[in-house]
């Protein structure tokens, strides 16, 4: 019961955030319709030293959402398996999702 009541949790943030970062390890495979998954990583961390956030498919918009999919094609290729490596970190992606609802809101 407890897990559904996580779930549960995971998805009403998800609906309320522009970005949210499931903390669950059952909610790692499952993605709500709209959003995608990426993992913010810092300069030397590997994959599993990221965050997994969910992001709204709507974001791949705005200019520097384009701009950090070109950093991440520069620093990992396109050639990356599983989840989409963003080379930023989970603070400085807030600044930018919080700058871009300000500025869109």
């Amino acid at each position: 019961m407890a897990i559904l009541g996580s779930k549960m949790r995971c998805a009403e943030a998800v609906a309320a955030a522009p970005w949210y970062a499931c903390a669950t390890g059952g909610d790692l495979g499952k993605v709500p319709k709209g959003y995608f998954p990426v993992m913010l990583v810092d300069d030397g961390e590997d994959d599993e030293q990221g965050q997994r956030i969910l992001v709204p498919v709507k974001m791949l918009r705005e200019p520097c959402m384009e701009a950090l999919l070109e950093l991440a094609e520069q620093q990992f290729g396109y050639g990356q398996r599983g989840v989409l490596r963003i080379p930023c970190t989970a603070i400085h992606f807030e600044h930018i999702i919080n700058g871009l609802m300000k500025n869109n809101g």
